[in-house]
């Protein structure tokens, strides 16, 4: 009787967990929140949105297209991480440093959104004050399309060679002549998110003039197509500008919360010699002023 009642409560048990398949060999179709399991390893509902980052289209077909796509992706990567895991990659000297380096990435990538979510929205009258100071961006945007020339090689010979030239086919028979590589291209300036520094140079050319400025270890040698008028107002334009002052806020805030970490962490941090940063020198003590005529010394 023992026997019976303990194969009797394991079959109870087995029913209540769904853990058994009282007719045969074989697991249930995943329920719930599981879409798909690949090698018993689940994929939930959670992954499957977290893959399609956000998208959700209204038409109910084109969803259902795009929920099966981000699905194969998710498990052909499990598959594939499943393979590599077998083959003990995740084992190896580099994948232990690529997996510290992922980490800390998203952990800086949490303090940064935790810092952001501390800094104030700008109010719209700051946000309104900001497009009324810069025209350039707003109420005076200007789309420009710009004929461009990459030159690699730069020097103050060559930029003297160029000061006379009034149109790009000089300056290429210029390059021509110094067998310097160059590119030519087509690119298109928005007064709306070009550097204020260059917007306002910009703004003063006279038509046709030829323009250089320097970019990383390449010189841009410049010249506008054509300029059109393009007003940026409203309350897109307010929108705009609250997003973009909460963005530099954001910014100014992390640089500030960086800046205290590594001040609070200096008797922290030991240097190898080799690698060890050079103390900086001290400023030079200005010399000291005349003295005033008729003044004693």
């Amino acid at each position: 009787m023992k026997l019976n009642w303990t194969h009797g409560a394991a079959l109870l048990a087995c029913v209540a967990m769904s853990g058994c398949d009282l007719i045969g060999g074989g697991s249930k179709a995943p329920t719930g929140q599981v879409v798909a399991t690949v090698n018993g390893e689940e994929i939930t509902v959670t992954e499957l949105n977290r893959e399609l980052g956000g998208a959700a289209p209204a038409d109910a077909q084109q969803r259902k297209a795009m929920e099966q796509a981000a699905l194969e992706s998710i498990i052909t990567r499990k598959l594939i991480a499943q393979t590599a895991k077998e083959q003990k990659l995740d084992k190896t000297p580099a994948f232990a440093q690529q997996e510290m380096q992922a980490k800390e990435a998203m952990l800086v990538g949490a303090m940064q959104r935790k810092i952001a979510a501390a800094v104030a929205s700008p109010s719209r009258v700051e946000a309104e004050k900001f497009v009324a100071d810069h025209p350039h961006m707003f109420a005076d945007r200007r789309v420009m399309v710009v004929d461009q020339i990459v030159v690699g090689k730069f020097t103050p010979a060559l930029m003297k060679e160029f000061e006379p030239l009034t149109t790009l086919e000089q300056v290429e028979a210029v390059l021509g002549r110094q067998n310097l590589d160059f590119q030519r291209t087509t690119t298109v300036l928005d007064t709306l998110n070009a550097p204020e520094g260059l917007t306002d140079t910009l703004m003063k050319l006279p038509p046709g003039e030829i323009f250089i400025f320097p970019r990383g270890s390449a010189i841009f040698v410049n010249q506008i197509r054509e300029s059109r008028s393009l007003p940026f107002t409203g309350e897109r334009a307010v929108n705009y500008a609250t997003a973009g002052l909460k963005q530099q806020r954001t910014q100014d805030a992390v640089a500030r919360q960086v800046e205290t970490l590594r001040k609070g962490a200096d008797e922290k941090i030991t240097y190898n010699d080799k690698y060890k940063p050079e103390t900086p020198k001290p400023a030079a003590k200005p010399p000291a002023p005349p003295a005033p005529a008729g003044s004693p010394t």
